[in-house]
Formats: structure tokens, sequence, C-alpha cells
């Protein structure tokens, strides 16, 4: 008896080459603007087309989970393993906007929401877990402010930056048409 997968192979190495990518991109892409939150703006992409194309509850956490294990033991951030939480709150808020916009993820207006929730979301876990691990709560609540508004900025920058890219795939046909209204 052979049992229906939820994910299907394809969607599986796409979900996670995308995962894997926001590893790479949070690597190799060290831009010294010194403003938080401005990874979010390369990120928030892959992230946001991987969940335009599978179109299925659990894509973004899936992409936020692989990319959470890639960062939290291969990447160079002081929090370490704890960095898995950070990447999979992002995906499941990915997943959760995407569902309230019906994955209709080439609209720049959904784009720019569901990146911008999801870096907010990775920022909020982030002081979450400093705060946890005994930093002071006067400090974190000193540079919450801008960096709000910040991570709020580029996630959205990366998130139109995505649904343009997701409008153009669709037009080309690369993706299908129900992937947002690009096809209307």
């Amino acid at each position: 008896m052979k049992r229906n997968q939820y994910f299907t192979l394809n969607e599986i190495a796409l979900l996670s080459l995308c995962g894997a990518l926001i590893f790479v991109l949070k690597l190799a892409l060290k831009i010294p603007l010194h403003l938080p939150g401005h990874s979010g703006i390369f990120w928030v992409i892959p992230a946001v087309v991987a969940v335009a194309i599978v179109r299925k509850p659990g894509a973004g956490t899936y992409v936020g989970f692989i990319s959470g294990i890639l960062t939290g033991f291969f990447g160079m951030d002081p929090l370490g393993l704890f960095e898995i939480l950070n990447y999979f709150a992002l995906g499941i808020t990915v997943d959760i906007v995407s569902i309230l916009f019906g994955y209709r993820l080439s609209n720049p207006v959904a784009g720019f929401i569901v990146g911008a929730a999801a870096n907010v979301v990775k920022m909020i876990v982030n002081f979450g877990m400093q705060i946890f691990l005994g930093v002071s709560a006067n400090f974190i609540l000193i540079g919450i402010g801008i960096a709000s508004v910040s991570h709020l900025i580029f996630g959205g920058l990366g998130g139109l930056i995505a649904a343009i890219i997701v409008a153009r795939l669709t037009r080309a046909g690369v993706i299908g048409g129900d992937a947002g209204p690009a096809d209307d």
C-alpha cells in the first residue's frame, strides 16, 4: 500500500535548496551597513519564492528549519544552535502570512508584508533568546526601536523583490498560473 506524501520529491528539493540558499546568502553577502536586519533584504527572497511556488502550509516552516539547521551548525552566529529557533520562527511566519494572502505572493503589497513580518519575527525571537541567555533587558529595549524599523524596511524590501520575481516567473510560465494575480 503506497502512502501519499504531503510534499512531492520536487517540492522537497526546491524547499531544501531555498533553505540552503538562505544560509549561503547570510554567509556570503556580508555588507557592512551597520544597520540591524539589513541582511533580511536577501534571505527573505528565497523563503517567499519557495512558498509562492509550493503553495502548501508548512513550506515556509520547512525552509526555515533547513536554513536554521545549517546556520545553527555551520554559521558564525554567536547564538549557535539557538539560531534554529530564529529561522524556524521566520518560516512559520512566512507560512501564516502567506496563507492570509491566499498565497498570492506575486502581489507587491503581499510580498512586502510577508517579508517584513518574517524579518521582524526573527528579530523578536532573537531578542527573546538573548534575554533568556542573560543579556540585560534594559540594553535590549534601548536598541529594539531602531532595530524594529530597519528589520521591517529591509524584510519588506526583500519581500517586494520576491514578489517581482514570482510575478515574472508566473508570466514566463516557469511556475503555475495560480501563484498570484499576475495571471488574472
